[in-house]
Order: structure tokens, then sequence, then C-alpha cells
């Protein structure tokens, strides 16, 4: 039996739970659990003020009184927030229903639950939608009625019954002609109750009429009746709309004020103006395009574009018109590249040429904007001509000083043979300075680009150069270079002070991190997500007691930071005996891209 019962509520298309007399739930469907939240086995032995715990205490107190009536309790609705705090209601209606023992006695309740939560869902949100409906109907100034078939006037917006000072009451469930606008007049009366049998046959009916207002006033509208067809293809309603006609012949007023503004407009614009159409025909041009061109409106309306085009233009200008067609947008003249017209007399003139498509009577028209810029053209062709000038000369400029620098470093390198091992030493940290610097100008040079230059390439060229020297300090070290993030580019103000402090450490960590003859490793880590950040770092010996940057013996350690102030950047030591140094330069304001 305990399986039949299972069987039989879990096949129930809705909601069954068995309560015992302490309305702890023996039996419940999947169904009723889900609704409620829980899985059925959470349900099993608890009570539902546990499984419901606002909803619960009064369910219960229904449960008791149905089984103190023996009546049952039926179709009532309740709902809850499921889960609690989710601000998820969920709504149900239920029959609560005695359970008898075979003493006649109340042992329990069987509660039959069918969730309608998407039911309530559905009714909320169309009511809603109808109060929409209303209130956009309401704010619209244009006359707006629901009719029905046999013209009984069912709905109407604010602004008729406003107009005519009429309540809705009034006027509703009356025949459309009868009421107040139409009833002054039997002939617009018949002609109302005409509208409404052919709007009822699903034809749309259109044409002014006089129409009585408040104060027995009359105002002329602009009405139309049109069926509104059902899902199954029937008329259900008649939709009736009225606009003031006075609006619209203000708005054919302003129609006419503004012809008369544009052709103002276009007549005393400082730039040429032309409508053409999709076949390449001119429809109206402006004074100044007479000028521009040098032909009269006579002569050029009606006539082809390709009239005021360079013959060696004409054969692509009827491809580029066609294809703009088929694609219609508008086209600003800013940074285009001017195009050449012809004047009448046979020569021709740099414009630029804006393009606006426009719907015209239904037909599609371009208008041009054109614009002589002989004057800039033939001043930036000057500018260009001086800016490649410039271009040259700061190439030979940086190709000298990156020579000269060469030179001195091959005159130190010379000096350093006769030295002695001391001054050898300072002669080749010198040429390490020498060399940081002719590599930025070299750069420059081979770039082409005299204004920045990349920083990781900069790294890399500058890491090969001190690998190459770095021998001579007697050691065997292996050089890593990684760049994690964007590329970050080092301008020329600021290329000189990082190249020497990032020659300075990675000379420094050569000279002083390793033992005699001890091969080494020193690592570049570049890292360009929010800010540049570099790290310099050797597995050396580290640093002796006491060495701070700025407060060392050595030259180079003492011109860290004012080069760190001069980059507007921040330099960090970290070290520990047995572990190397690691210098961190982080640079706020590089360009990164």
């Amino acid at each position: 039996m305990e399986k039949l019962l299972a069987d039989l509520l879990q096949a129930s298309p809705i909601g069954i739970a068995v309560l015992d007399s302490e309305l702890r739930y023996v039996h419940i469907n999947q169904q009723l659990a889900s609704s409620n939240g829980l899985p059925p086995a959470a349900h099993i032995g608890r009570t539902p003020r546990d499984v419901l715990p606002e909803a619960g205490p009064g369910l219960e107190a229904l449960m008791h009184k149905v089984m103190a009536s023996r009546v049952a309790e039926c179709n009532f609705e309740a709902c809850a927030e499921i889960p609690p705090g989710s601000g998820h209601f969920t709504y149900w209606t239920a029959s609560y229903h005695p359970r008898f023992d075979r003493q006649g006695q109340p042992c329990g309740i069987i509660a039959m639950v069918e969730d309608i939560t998407l039911k309530k869902k559905a009714e909320q949100a169309i009511r809603a939608s109808n109060d929409r409906i209303r209130k956009v109907l309401d704010a619209l100034f244009t006359f707006v009625s629901v009719l029905s078939n046999d013209g009984t006037l069912q709905e109407a917006n604010r602004a008729p019954l406003e107009q005519a000072g009429l309540e809705l009451s009034q006027v509703q469930g009356k025949l459309f002609w009868e009421c107040y606008w139409w009833n002054h007049d039997p002939a617009v009366q018949a002609e109302l109750q005409q509208a409404v049998a052919q709007a009822a046959r699903g034809q749309t009916v259109r044409y002014d009429v006089v129409v009585r207002m408040k104060n027995d006033s009359r105002m002329t509208i602009d009405f139309m009746l049109r069926p509104l067809w059902d899902e199954d293809g029937q008329i259900s309603n008649l939709i009736a709309s009225g606009i003031d006609i006075t609006a619209r012949k203000q708005n054919e007023l302003a129609l006419q004020i503004s012809e008369t503004y544009f052709r103002e407009v276009v007549e005393s614009t400082p730039d040429g103006l032309m409508m053409v159409d999709q076949s390449g025909t001119i429809r109206l041009i402006n004074t100044r395009m007479e000028q521009l061109f040098g032909y009269s409106r006579r002569e050029l309306v009606g006539e082809k574009l390709d009239h005021l085009l360079p013959a060696d233009f004409r054969s692509q200008h009827a491809h580029n018109l066609s294809s703009f067609f088929r694609q219609p947008q508008a086209r600003g003249m800013a940074n285009r590249k001017p195009l050449f017209a012809r004047h009448r007399d046979g020569t021709a003139f740099p414009c630029e040429i804006g393009l606006n498509p426009m719907h015209v009577g239904g037909e599609l028209l371009t208008l041009a904007c054109i614009s002589d810029v002989s004057e800039r053209y033939y001043a930036k062709l000057d500018l260009e001509k001086a800016l490649q000038e410039k271009t040259v000369l700061l190439g030979e400029v940086h190709h000298r000083v990156k020579n000269n620098l060469q030179v001195i470093s091959s005159l130190l390198n010379l000096q350093a043979r006769t030295a002695t091992p001391e001054v050898n030493k300072a002669l080749l940290d010198s040429q390490n300075h020498v060399r940081s610097m002719a590599l930025i100008h070299q750069l420059l040079y081979e770039r082409n680009d005299f204004s920045r230059i990349p920083m990781s390439v900069y790294i890399e060229r500058l890491s090969h150069l001190l690998r190459d020297v770095s021998t001579g300090y007697g050691n065997h070290i292996v050089f890593l270079f990684q760049r994690d993030g964007p590329e970050a580019y080092l301008e020329l103000h600021n290329s000189i002070p990082f190249g020497l402090i990032l020659n300075e450490i990675v000379v420094n960590a050569c000279k002083h991190a390793f033992l005699p003859g001890q091969p080494g490793r020193l690592e570049i880590l570049m890292h360009t997500a929010e800010q540049v950040q570099l790290q310099i770092r050797d597995n050396g010996k580290g640093c002796p007691d006491g060495v701070t940057l700025g407060n060392a013996a050595t030259l180079g350690f003492q011109l860290l930071p004012m080069l760190t102030e001069q980059l507007k950047a921040t330099l960090t030591l970290e070290t520990a005996p047995g572990q190397g140094c690691c210098f961190t330069l982080t640079i706020p304001d590089l360009i990164r891209e």
C-alpha cells in the first residue's frame, strides 16, 4: 500500500501531500516538494512551519481548523518567499481535506496544492501592460477610441474627453455617432455611421470632419477609422483616431518657412552645395557652386556630374557613385584625401567633398558639400616637404652623434691598452656609458623615428653589448631578458638616464656580484601591465653590509638616485648574502601600446 500510495502521488499532475495528526509530512510528491523548494526526503517528518518558516504557521492553523471542523477548506490561495530572503514568491491554490482513522476520528490532512506562480505573474504582467497602455493612450494628444463592430464606444483616451469636457461614463456604451462630439449635425452623424459600416467590413476610412468640443466650440480633425484584426483573422474591434488639423496646418506653414530657410542657407553657405541623383545627374546647386566652377545654374542643373571632373578620373567615378548608393552613409570631409575638380577653363583645383544621403519624395539623393582647399593643399605640400627635409637632417644629426660617440669609445679602448689595470677598469666603465648613449642615437637613426624607441629593443641591444664586455671583468655571465605585457617606449629626454641606470646596474653586477671565474646569471624582467617595472637581478653573492643606493664607494651607485630622479621613477634594492641582488625600477609615465 505504501508503494501504491507513493506511485499515485508521483503520477498526480498537481502537488499532493499527506500529513499526520501532528501535521508532519508522511508522504509528498515531487510536484509539491519542488514548489516548496526542497526535495521530498527533506519534508518527511517535518512540519509546514519547518519547511516554510513564514507561511507555515498560518497554514498549520488552517489545517488544525480543518481537523477540528472535519470540513475541507478548498481553493484558497497562499504564497511564500522561496527560498527565504530571495525576494522570489511562490503562489498556490490549495485544498485541505481531513483524514480519518478507522474509528472515524481526524488523524491528519490531505493537502492538494497547485502551483499558480506562473499564472499570477502572467496576470500581473497583463495588468501592468494594460496600465501602461492606458497611461500611454492618456498621454497622447491624439484622439483615440476603441469601438465594437457595431460602433459602440468601449474606451476613449483622455484627450477627446478633456477637449469636450466629458467623463468616460457619459459616452461609454453609447453608439459612437450619438456621442457629444458628433450629434451637433445629422449629416456628420450619417457620415460617421457609414464609416463604421465600412470599417466593420475591413476597410480603413479617413476624412476631415468638424466635431463639437467644450462650450459648443468646433474643431476640424483629421479622422481615421480602421479595423483591428485578431489572430484568427477576424475583426475584433474598430479603432477611431483623430488629430487636430490646426496643428497640421501649423506644420505645413512651418514646412514652408523651413523650405525658405533652407533655400537661404543653401544660397548663403560659403561652400558649394550640389544635389545629385543615383544616375549622377545634378538636381540642385547653390551660388557658390557657380563661382567655384564658372558655370551658371542653368548650364549645370540636369547635366551629369562627370562634366565637373578631370578626364582621367571620369572612368572611376561611375563605379564610385554606384558603390556609394548601394551603401549610402554620411561621409564627412575631415581627414579625407583631397580630390580634384575641373574649372570651366579646364584647370583642375583640389577640393574636399562631404556626402550626405537623404530621401526626398521617396527618392534617394545625395547632398554634396564641396570646399576649395587649394590654399591648404599647397601649404600642406610645402609643410610635408619641409618635414621631409627636417627628418633627413635629424637622421644625419643622430647618425653623426652616434659616430662621434663611437669614436670616443674607440679612443677610450685605445687608451685602455696602455693603462694600469685599475685605470683600465675605469676606462671600460666610461666606454660602457658612452656605448649606452650611442646605442640610443643608433636606434633612432635605424628606425627613422626620432621621437621614441621601443624599450625592449633597447634593453636587448644594450644587453648584447654588455654581454660582450662582461668577459673584461673576468666572469662568464649568462644574460636573460623577458617582457611581460605590451611594448613600452622611451622618449629622447628619458632614454639617456634610463640607459645609464641600466648600464650601471648591469656593469656593477658583472664587476662585483660573482667570485672571480665563477659563472653567473643576470635576469632582466620587464612588466608593463599597469606601469612599467624593470627588475634586474643576479644570483651572485649579494651586496656587502651597509651598501645602499646613493651610499657606496663607487661613483655609479652614487649617481643612481640622481638618474632615477631625472627619470621621475623609483629604484629599490633588495639583497641578501648568498642570494644576489634585485634592483626594481618603476617608471609610471611611459607610453605603452
